[in-house]
Protein backbone atom coordinates (compact mmCIF):
# COMPACT_ATOMS: atom_id res chain seq x y z
CA UNK A 1 0.00 0.00 0.00
CA UNK A 2 2.45 3.01 -1.44
CA UNK A 3 -0.44 5.44 -0.28
CA UNK A 4 -2.56 4.63 2.43
CA UNK A 5 -5.17 7.32 3.59
CA UNK A 6 -7.15 5.50 6.03
CA UNK A 7 -7.15 4.51 9.61
CA UNK A 8 -9.24 1.53 11.17
CA UNK A 9 -9.80 1.64 15.24
CA UNK A 10 -10.52 -1.75 16.36
CA UNK A 11 -10.29 -2.89 20.06
CA UNK A 12 -8.94 -6.46 21.37
CA UNK A 13 -11.91 -6.85 23.95
CA UNK A 14 -8.92 -8.07 26.35
CA UNK A 15 -6.86 -6.63 28.86
CA UNK A 16 -3.21 -7.77 27.41
CA UNK A 17 -1.26 -8.23 24.45
CA UNK A 18 -2.67 -10.42 22.01
CA UNK A 19 -1.01 -13.11 19.85
CA UNK A 20 -3.53 -12.81 16.92
CA UNK A 21 -3.21 -16.82 16.15
CA UNK A 22 0.48 -16.12 15.63
CA UNK A 23 0.21 -12.87 13.60
CA UNK A 24 -2.33 -14.48 11.11
CA UNK A 25 -5.04 -12.15 12.54
CA UNK A 26 -2.77 -9.22 13.43
CA UNK A 27 -3.27 -5.38 12.76
CA UNK A 28 -0.71 -2.67 11.42
CA UNK A 29 -0.20 -1.47 15.28
CA UNK A 30 -1.35 -2.67 18.83
CA UNK A 31 -1.99 0.59 21.40
CA UNK A 32 -1.70 -1.02 24.93
CA UNK A 33 -1.50 2.15 27.75
CA UNK A 34 1.50 3.90 26.56
CA UNK A 35 3.07 1.55 24.76
CA UNK A 36 2.44 0.65 20.89
CA UNK A 37 3.34 -2.18 19.17
CA UNK A 38 4.01 -3.01 15.34
CA UNK A 39 3.26 -5.74 13.74
CA UNK A 40 3.78 -4.56 9.69
CA UNK A 41 5.13 -1.85 8.29
CA UNK A 42 2.36 1.00 8.00
CA UNK A 43 2.24 0.79 4.49
CA UNK A 44 1.79 -2.80 4.04
CA UNK A 45 -1.25 -4.92 4.38
CA UNK A 46 -2.58 -6.03 7.57
CA UNK A 47 -4.89 -8.75 7.92
CA UNK A 48 -7.40 -7.78 11.38
CA UNK A 49 -10.66 -7.77 8.94
CA UNK A 50 -12.44 -9.96 6.92
CA UNK A 51 -12.20 -10.08 3.21
CA UNK A 52 -15.24 -12.02 1.99
CA UNK A 53 -15.11 -13.45 -1.35
CA UNK A 54 -16.04 -11.17 -4.25
CA UNK A 55 -17.31 -7.79 -3.09
CA UNK A 56 -14.72 -5.07 -2.32
CA UNK A 57 -11.09 -5.46 -0.55
CA UNK A 58 -10.92 -4.52 2.96
CA UNK A 59 -7.29 -5.43 4.63
CA UNK A 60 -5.37 -4.51 1.14
CA UNK A 61 -7.08 -1.23 0.26
CA UNK A 62 -5.16 1.79 1.78
CA UNK A 63 -6.16 0.78 5.35
CA UNK A 64 -3.80 0.91 8.30
CA UNK A 65 -5.41 -0.80 11.25
CA UNK A 66 -4.80 -0.13 14.96
CA UNK A 67 -5.84 -2.35 17.53
CA UNK A 68 -6.66 -0.79 21.26
CA UNK A 69 -6.04 -2.93 24.05
CA UNK A 70 -9.42 -2.72 26.08
CA UNK A 71 -13.37 -3.05 25.38
CA UNK A 72 -15.68 -1.31 23.65
CA UNK A 73 -18.62 -3.32 26.26
CA UNK A 74 -18.99 -1.71 29.43
CA UNK A 75 -17.53 -3.92 32.04
CA UNK A 76 -15.55 -5.79 29.63
CA UNK A 77 -11.90 -6.38 29.90
CA UNK A 78 -9.77 -4.03 30.44
CA UNK A 79 -9.59 -0.09 29.78
CA UNK A 80 -13.31 0.74 28.70
CA UNK A 81 -12.83 2.79 24.97
CA UNK A 82 -15.90 5.16 25.14
CA UNK A 83 -14.71 6.52 28.07
CA UNK A 84 -11.10 7.18 27.33
CA UNK A 85 -9.51 10.09 28.90
CA UNK A 86 -7.31 12.14 27.19
CA UNK A 87 -4.03 10.34 29.15
CA UNK A 88 -5.84 7.44 28.27
CA UNK A 89 -5.39 7.97 24.53
CA UNK A 90 -1.99 9.79 24.41
CA UNK A 91 -0.47 7.24 23.25
CA UNK A 92 -3.00 6.54 20.13
CA UNK A 93 -2.80 10.12 19.85
CA UNK A 94 1.32 10.72 19.07
CA UNK A 95 0.62 7.30 16.77
CA UNK A 96 -2.12 9.12 14.72
CA UNK A 97 -0.18 12.54 14.32
CA UNK A 98 2.83 10.23 12.79
CA UNK A 99 0.59 8.42 10.57
CA UNK A 100 -1.37 11.49 9.38
CA UNK A 101 1.84 13.74 9.04
CA UNK A 102 3.71 10.53 6.53
CA UNK A 103 0.74 9.48 4.86
CA UNK A 104 -2.18 11.49 2.71
CA UNK A 105 -4.45 9.96 5.59
CA UNK A 106 -6.89 13.36 5.91
CA UNK A 107 -7.79 13.96 10.32
CA UNK A 108 -11.40 13.48 9.96
CA UNK A 109 -13.95 10.92 10.86
CA UNK A 110 -16.31 8.65 8.86
CA UNK A 111 -19.59 10.22 8.33
CA UNK A 112 -21.11 7.37 9.78
CA UNK A 113 -22.07 7.23 13.19
CA UNK A 114 -19.73 5.44 16.28
CA UNK A 115 -23.00 3.49 17.42
CA UNK A 116 -22.19 1.84 21.29
CA UNK A 117 -21.65 -1.81 21.16
CA UNK A 118 -24.08 -3.80 20.73
CA UNK A 119 -25.71 -1.71 18.88
CA UNK A 120 -22.57 -0.81 16.39
CA UNK A 121 -22.98 -5.21 15.58
CA UNK A 122 -23.77 -5.84 12.10
CA UNK A 123 -24.91 -3.38 9.70
CA UNK A 124 -28.78 -3.08 11.08
CA UNK A 125 -28.03 0.73 12.84
CA UNK A 126 -26.81 2.32 9.44
CA UNK A 127 -23.53 2.53 10.56
CA UNK A 128 -21.56 0.31 7.90
CA UNK A 129 -20.28 1.26 4.60
CA UNK A 130 -21.70 0.48 1.34
CA UNK A 131 -18.98 -0.97 -1.21
CA UNK A 132 -18.99 2.35 -2.67
CA UNK A 133 -18.85 4.63 0.44
CA UNK A 134 -15.90 2.14 1.44
CA UNK A 135 -13.74 2.53 -1.79
CA UNK A 136 -14.07 6.16 -1.63
CA UNK A 137 -13.31 6.70 1.98
CA UNK A 138 -10.15 8.60 3.28
CA UNK A 139 -9.92 9.51 7.13
CA UNK A 140 -10.47 7.29 10.27
CA UNK A 141 -13.02 5.09 10.85
CA UNK A 142 -13.77 1.95 12.63
CA UNK A 143 -13.94 -2.18 12.40
CA UNK A 144 -18.10 -1.25 12.58
CA UNK A 145 -18.11 0.47 9.39
CA UNK A 146 -16.13 -1.18 7.09
CA UNK A 147 -18.12 -3.45 4.86
CA UNK A 148 -18.52 -7.34 4.83
CA UNK A 149 -17.69 -7.20 8.51
CA UNK A 150 -20.09 -7.38 11.51
CA UNK A 151 -18.37 -6.80 14.41
CA UNK A 152 -19.08 -3.40 16.34
CA UNK A 153 -15.77 -2.32 17.84
CA UNK A 154 -14.71 0.24 19.05
CA UNK A 155 -18.22 1.16 19.82
CA UNK A 156 -18.94 5.15 20.56
CA UNK A 157 -15.28 5.51 20.53
CA UNK A 158 -14.22 9.43 21.52
CA UNK A 159 -13.64 10.41 17.99
CA UNK A 160 -14.41 13.66 18.27
CA UNK A 161 -11.94 14.16 21.36
CA UNK A 162 -9.05 12.10 19.11
CA UNK A 163 -9.37 14.45 16.18
CA UNK A 164 -9.02 17.39 18.68
CA UNK A 165 -5.66 16.28 20.01
CA UNK A 166 -4.29 15.04 16.99
CA UNK A 167 -4.87 18.70 15.42
CA UNK A 168 -3.06 20.01 18.98
CA UNK A 169 -5.74 20.91 21.27
CA UNK A 170 -4.05 20.51 24.38
CA UNK A 171 -4.52 17.47 27.06
CA UNK A 172 -6.78 17.84 29.91
CA UNK A 173 -4.17 17.54 32.91
CA UNK A 174 -6.89 15.28 34.69
CA UNK A 175 -6.78 11.84 33.43
CA UNK A 176 -9.98 11.14 34.83
CA UNK A 177 -11.89 14.23 35.85
CA UNK A 178 -10.65 13.97 39.48
CA UNK A 179 -9.19 17.49 40.27
CA UNK A 180 -12.66 19.03 39.47
CA UNK A 181 -15.16 16.79 41.49
CA UNK A 182 -15.88 17.76 44.96
CA UNK A 183 -15.20 14.82 46.45
CA UNK A 184 -19.01 14.41 47.52
CA UNK A 185 -21.57 14.55 44.47
CA UNK A 186 -21.58 11.65 41.74
CA UNK A 187 -18.60 11.86 39.93
CA UNK A 188 -20.12 9.88 36.92
CA UNK A 189 -19.90 6.94 35.34
CA UNK A 190 -16.14 7.81 33.95
CA UNK A 191 -14.88 6.97 37.94
CA UNK A 192 -15.83 3.54 37.79
CA UNK A 193 -14.39 2.08 35.14
CA UNK A 194 -12.17 -1.58 35.95
CA UNK A 195 -8.47 -0.82 36.06
CA UNK A 196 -9.16 3.02 36.37
CA UNK A 197 -8.49 5.25 39.36
CA UNK A 198 -10.08 7.76 40.24
CA UNK A 199 -10.84 9.53 44.22
CA UNK A 200 -14.13 8.26 43.91
CA UNK A 201 -13.66 4.96 43.96
CA UNK A 202 -12.14 5.03 48.02
CA UNK A 203 -14.84 6.67 48.74
CA UNK A 204 -17.71 4.23 47.11
CA UNK A 205 -15.73 1.43 49.15
CA UNK A 206 -15.66 3.13 52.12
CA UNK A 207 -19.69 3.66 52.14
CA UNK A 208 -20.01 0.45 50.56
CA UNK A 209 -18.30 -0.99 53.96
CA UNK A 210 -20.06 1.31 56.31
CA UNK A 211 -23.21 -0.50 54.44
CA UNK A 212 -22.21 -4.03 55.06
CA UNK A 213 -20.37 -5.21 52.54
CA UNK A 214 -16.58 -4.88 53.74
CA UNK A 215 -16.55 -8.87 53.35
CA UNK A 216 -16.16 -8.41 49.54
CA UNK A 217 -12.79 -6.74 50.18
CA UNK A 218 -9.47 -8.79 50.59
CA UNK A 219 -7.74 -5.19 50.65
CA UNK A 220 -9.21 -1.64 52.24
CA UNK A 221 -10.82 -0.31 49.56
CA UNK A 222 -8.37 1.78 46.55
CA UNK A 223 -8.49 4.31 43.93
CA UNK A 224 -8.63 1.52 41.40
CA UNK A 225 -12.24 0.20 40.57
CA UNK A 226 -11.68 -3.55 40.51
CA UNK A 227 -13.80 -6.18 40.84
CA UNK A 228 -14.02 -6.19 44.72
CA UNK A 229 -15.71 -2.71 44.49
CA UNK A 230 -17.73 -4.35 41.49
CA UNK A 231 -18.78 -7.29 43.51
CA UNK A 232 -19.84 -5.00 46.39
CA UNK A 233 -21.31 -2.58 44.41
CA UNK A 234 -23.52 -5.23 42.60
CA UNK A 235 -24.47 -7.04 46.11
CA UNK A 236 -25.70 -3.47 47.55
CA UNK A 237 -27.99 -2.76 44.26
CA UNK A 238 -29.58 -5.94 44.92
CA UNK A 239 -30.33 -5.43 48.32
CA UNK A 240 -32.13 -2.46 47.05
CA UNK A 241 -34.56 -4.48 45.15
CA UNK A 242 -32.52 -3.97 41.74
CA UNK A 243 -32.18 -6.48 38.91
CA UNK A 244 -30.65 -6.46 35.38
CA UNK A 245 -28.78 -3.64 34.48
CA UNK A 246 -29.80 -1.85 37.36
CA UNK A 247 -27.26 -4.18 39.44
CA UNK A 248 -24.71 -4.71 37.35
CA UNK A 249 -22.14 -4.07 39.73
CA UNK A 250 -21.49 0.04 38.19
CA UNK A 251 -22.75 2.82 40.51
CA UNK A 252 -25.43 5.58 38.84
CA UNK A 253 -26.49 8.38 40.81
CA UNK A 254 -29.01 6.38 42.31
CA UNK A 255 -26.38 3.72 43.81
CA UNK A 256 -24.61 6.55 45.21
CA UNK A 257 -26.90 8.71 46.67
CA UNK A 258 -28.21 5.78 48.36
CA UNK A 259 -24.81 4.81 49.69
CA UNK A 260 -23.85 8.40 51.32
CA UNK A 261 -26.77 8.09 53.30
CA UNK A 262 -26.88 6.35 57.08
CA UNK A 263 -27.10 2.62 56.58
CA UNK A 264 -30.46 1.34 57.37
CA UNK A 265 -29.55 -1.40 59.30
CA UNK A 266 -26.12 -1.69 60.41
CA UNK A 267 -24.91 -5.30 62.66
CA UNK A 268 -24.66 -4.55 66.16
CA UNK A 269 -21.44 -4.32 67.68
CA UNK A 270 -20.76 -8.23 69.72
CA UNK A 271 -17.80 -8.52 72.52
CA UNK A 272 -14.83 -10.36 72.44
CA UNK A 273 -14.93 -14.10 73.12
CA UNK A 274 -11.93 -14.69 75.62
CA UNK A 275 -10.45 -17.79 73.42
CA UNK A 276 -9.46 -15.39 70.51
CA UNK A 277 -5.60 -14.64 71.09
CA UNK A 278 -2.75 -15.32 68.64
CA UNK A 279 -1.76 -18.69 68.00
CA UNK A 280 -6.02 -20.34 68.85
CA UNK A 281 -8.45 -21.56 66.88
CA UNK A 282 -12.00 -19.88 67.21
CA UNK A 283 -14.89 -19.10 65.32
CA UNK A 284 -14.77 -15.37 65.90
CA UNK A 285 -11.78 -15.37 64.36
CA UNK A 286 -12.97 -15.16 61.07
CA UNK A 287 -15.24 -12.13 62.16
CA UNK A 288 -11.93 -10.59 63.27
CA UNK A 289 -10.55 -11.29 60.17
CA UNK A 290 -13.34 -9.50 57.88
CA UNK A 291 -13.55 -6.36 60.10
CA UNK A 292 -9.58 -6.16 59.68
CA UNK A 293 -10.27 -6.44 55.81
CA UNK A 294 -13.00 -4.51 56.07
CA UNK A 295 -11.14 -0.95 57.99
CA UNK A 296 -8.31 -1.55 55.37
CA UNK A 297 -5.66 -3.10 57.99
CA UNK A 298 -5.10 -6.28 55.37
CA UNK A 299 -4.20 -8.34 53.32
CA UNK A 300 -4.45 -11.35 55.80
CA UNK A 301 -2.91 -13.92 53.37
CA UNK A 302 -5.02 -17.43 53.81
CA UNK A 303 -8.24 -15.47 55.36
CA UNK A 304 -10.93 -16.28 56.01
CA UNK A 305 -10.17 -18.54 58.75
CA UNK A 306 -11.09 -19.39 62.63
CA UNK A 307 -7.22 -19.67 62.97
CA UNK A 308 -5.26 -16.73 64.60
CA UNK A 309 -2.37 -17.33 63.34
CA UNK A 310 0.88 -14.93 62.18
CA UNK A 311 -0.95 -12.97 59.31
CA UNK A 312 -3.80 -11.89 61.28
CA UNK A 313 -1.32 -10.67 64.18
CA UNK A 314 0.36 -8.82 61.74
CA UNK A 315 -3.18 -7.15 60.86
CA UNK A 316 -4.14 -6.39 64.20
CA UNK A 317 -0.72 -5.09 64.92
CA UNK A 318 -1.02 -2.52 61.86
CA UNK A 319 -5.26 -1.73 63.86
CA UNK A 320 -2.70 -0.80 66.82
CA UNK A 321 -0.32 1.19 65.01
CA UNK A 322 -3.04 3.71 63.85
CA UNK A 323 -5.17 3.83 66.48
CA UNK A 324 -2.49 2.75 69.42
CA UNK A 325 -5.11 4.19 72.55
CA UNK A 326 -6.36 0.55 72.38
CA UNK A 327 -2.49 -0.91 72.66
CA UNK A 328 -1.14 -3.31 75.56
CA UNK A 329 0.75 -0.55 77.69
CA UNK A 330 3.83 -0.65 77.56
CA UNK A 331 4.20 -2.78 73.79
CA UNK A 332 5.32 -1.66 70.84
CA UNK A 333 3.87 -4.15 68.77
CA UNK A 334 0.79 -5.77 69.91
CA UNK A 335 -0.77 -8.87 67.77
CA UNK A 336 -3.48 -9.55 70.11
CA UNK A 337 -6.91 -7.31 69.70
CA UNK A 338 -8.30 -6.14 73.02
CA UNK A 339 -12.11 -6.47 74.35
CA UNK A 340 -11.97 -1.90 73.42
CA UNK A 341 -10.40 -2.45 70.82
CA UNK A 342 -12.52 -5.22 69.14
CA UNK A 343 -15.57 -2.65 69.86
CA UNK A 344 -13.59 0.40 67.59
CA UNK A 345 -13.03 -2.15 65.23
CA UNK A 346 -16.95 -2.77 64.63
CA UNK A 347 -17.13 0.66 64.83
CA UNK A 348 -14.83 1.36 62.55
CA UNK A 349 -16.57 -0.83 59.20
CA UNK A 350 -19.97 0.74 60.49
CA UNK A 351 -21.61 -1.29 63.08
CA UNK A 352 -23.73 0.26 65.72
Amino acid sequence: MPHPNVIILHTTEGNSWPSYSGGSMAPNFTVKGGQVRQHFAANESSRALENRPGGVQTNTLNAVQIELVGTCTKGGPGLYWPDASDADMAALVDLVKWLTSEYPIPVVSTSKPWLPYPSSYGSAGGQRMSFSEWNNFAGIAGHQHVPENSHGDPGNFPIKRLIELVKGAPASSSASGSSTWDGKSYPGNSAFVLGKSHPAVTVLGKRLVAHGYGSYYKEGPGPTFGLADKNATAAFQRAQGWSGSDADGYPGPSTWQRLMAAPKAASSIVALKSGVKPGATHPQVADLQRLLIAAGYGPIEGAVTTYYGKNTQAAVARFHRKNPQYMSKGKTYDPAIGATGFKALQRQVGRR
